[in-house]
């Protein structure tokens, strides 16, 4: 597509609003002459609602001006007109869509997720009152901590202050029956249908945060006319900038990719999967590779007094597929940031359940929250499994030694339930805690000694593990392999001491978990935006550099992906740290707009947003 095209005005979605306004008045008229009845006008009434969804969602987009800074204010006024045909602010919408692209079936950020259910009455109840917790969302504790939604509050208060002014004006001139009937009547019945339709059934099961997993195409003939090409929801979440009647041209010229991706394809036709079956959006557990869900929690098991053993459902009945040893990412909100830690898995590969272990830690940030705040039937964003933590099953190693502490036992039990379940002989585990009330797994760990009897031993001490006693404690083994993980000061008398024993690194196995801040470096740089004022370093970007100081700006995704940070350069020069973004249009760039997730300051800026 030529950069010409690009800066042209979507023409198609300009008729389409000029199409249902004049059909609105239509409508009014052949209400109030009585020429259709009540039934009658609220059922088209809806299909108008329904349809100029359509037009608000395009305007929130920016898909009607197409980066073009002439229309930018006629799109703004389309965007508001269309809007209060459903009752809702658009500056409020667009802040809360562009929230759902760049989180997309989170958990706890993504706005569409309310729309989640256990059974269908429920989902019907929230896709019912799904327009209200928009109002929710835009007036209440989440106004306040993100900045974004927070710019549109006043927005938002101001359209609500003018609904009593309507109410009075329709009574004064005695249309409030026509207006009931032609407006808000249809308003309410097309408002859980477009939840039902719009959210809930393309991200249909809700868990899949992949790009490429986490919405649907549906290709069954006619359904992009009904849906206004809704149908393809997947390529609108990969390509937000394309037209909406532009969908199914996108998707045939990306097919390719869509199809290596594993993209859930569905429809009739040959080599398309089955229609809203929620596997097609499980593929990458059904074949063993990374992934990205938010799960919901099966059980929360105590452990010790400050411990405990989260376990996860499984998607579908599909058993989950990692290496023993390996460890997932928990990611949560913590005071309004998002915050993302490793935790390993705790259970036997063999058993194809998903369990991790969690110790309350002094000051820490996520452990804390979980322990506190996660409980049965709670979603949690994790991703996984990573990890290279694992067993070496060799021909010249006579013995398996495993050095634990605390709660470096997560990753050591999962392997140790796998090799002594798999025949492995000569194991043995040292692990060291502070008192027998502080042992994780104390009754698993006894099981397997009381199983394994001649595969196993074991050694639990409440002393500290120093050099002087890990010299001790494995004076006595050769031809080994040890495999290390626990406190830092623990693993690193388990090195010194092992070197000294003339044992190679090849040997010697070690899982560690060390969070550490990156530091900005490089020049420094001042960057105003919007009356506010802070340094950013020329190795983060602006919007690293903000949070750094604690200055809130809008952002979401932090990815390019939603361009909730969009601002426009007026003076400096900045430098992308990626090109790979799918929000701003070549022509905009040219401009002058740069998304602060994305851009790194070159010279001293000033951004208007």
């Amino acid at each position: 597509m030529n950069s010409k095209r690009k800066t042209q005005i979507a023409y198609p979605t300009v008729l389409l609003f000029l199409g249902l306004s004049v059909s609105y008045l239509l409508l009014y008229y052949l209400f109030d002459t009585r020429i259709i009845n009540e039934s009658l006008t609220v059922i088209i009434g809806a299909f108008l609602a329904y349809s100029m969804f359509t037009v608000v969602h395009e305007a929130s987009h920016g898909n009607i001006s197409r980066g073009n800074s002439k229309f930018i204010i006629l799109e703004k006024c389309v965007g508001w007109i269309s809007a209060s045909f459903l009752f809702f602010p658009f500056s409020a919408f667009k802040i809360i869509h562009l929230k759902h692209h760049a989180h997309t079936n989170d958990s706890e950020e993504d706005p569409d997720g309310y729309v989640r259910g256990k059974n269908m009455l429920t989902i019907f109840f929230k896709c019912l009152t799904l327009i209200g917790h928009y109002y929710v969302v835009s007036l209440g504790v989440e106004s306040k901590k993100n900045e974004a939604i927070r710019k549109t509050r006043n927005q938002t208060l101001i359209f609500i202050s003018l609904i009593p002014i309507i109410t009075i004006g329709v009574s004064t001139f005695n249309f409030w029956y026509e207006f009931i009937m032609v407006f808000l009547l249809p308003a309410l019945v097309a408002a859980p249908i477009l939840g039902f339709t719009f959210d809930w059934l393309p991200h249909y099961p809700h868990h899949n945060m992949d790009k490429y997993h986490n919405t649907r195409i549906v290709t069954i003939p006619g359904l992009e006319f009904l849906s206004f090409f809704q149908s393809y929801h997947l390529i609108h979440h990969l390509y937000p900038r394309v037209p909406f009647y532009l969908y199914k041209k996108k998707y045939q010229l990306v097919e390719q990719e869509l199809r290596n991706e594993k993209s859930p394809i569905e429809g009739f036709g040959v080599n398309e999967l089955k229609v809203l079956n929620s596997k097609n959006t499980y593929t990458d557990v059904l074949e063993g590779k990374t992934w990205r869900y938010s799960l919901e929690v099966a059980q929360v098991r105590k452990l010790t007094h400050d411990s405990a053993e989260i376990q996860f459902k499984n998607l579908g009945n599909i058993p989950y597929q990692f290496n023993a040893g390996q460890y997932v990412v928990i990611s949560m909100l913590v005071d309004g940031e998002k915050v993302s830690r490793c935790y390993s898995i705790c259970s036997n590969p063999n058993l194809r359940e998903l369990k991790i272990g969690v110790k309350r830690v002094s000051g820490g940030k996520l452990s804390n929250r979980i322990l506190d705040h996660v409980s049965e039937g709670k979603y949690v964003n994790v991703a996984g499994p990573f990890g290279t933590f694992k067993f070496k099953d060799e021909i010249d190693v006579e013995h398996h030694v495993f050095i634990a502490g605390g709660s470096g036992i997560t990753p050591i039990i999962s392997i140790l339930q796998k090799i002594l379940q798999d025949g492995i002989t000569n194991v043995s585990l040292i692990y060291g805690c502070k008192s027998e009330k502080d042992i994780m797994f104390h009754k698993e760990l006894i099981d397997l000694q009381n199983k394994y009897p001649n595969q196993f031993s074991l050694k639990l001490t409440y002393d500290l593990l120093t050099n002087a006693y890990q010299t001790e404690l494995l004076s006595h083994f050769e031809k080994a392999n040890y495999y290390i993980c626990g406190p830092t000061p623990m693993m690193e008398a388990s090195k010194e001491v092992l070197y000294k024993k003339g044992v190679t690194s090849d040997h010697i196995i070690i899982e560690e978990f060390s969070y550490q801040e990156a530091k900005p470096f490089g020049n420094s740089y001042k960057v105003s935006i919007n009356n506010k004022h802070f340094s950013v370093y020329e190795s983060e970007t602006i919007l690293e550099g903000a949070k750094r100081n604690k200055v809130a700006i809008p952002y979401a995704c932090s990815m390019g992906q939603c361009g909730t940070c969009k601002c426009e350069l007026k003076k400096g020069k900045v430098a992308w740290k990626t090109e790979e973004q799918s929000v701003l249009l070549e022509n905009e760039k040219n401009e002058g707009f740069i998304l602060t997730c994305m851009c790194k300051p070159k010279s001293d800026i000033k951004l208007n947003s």
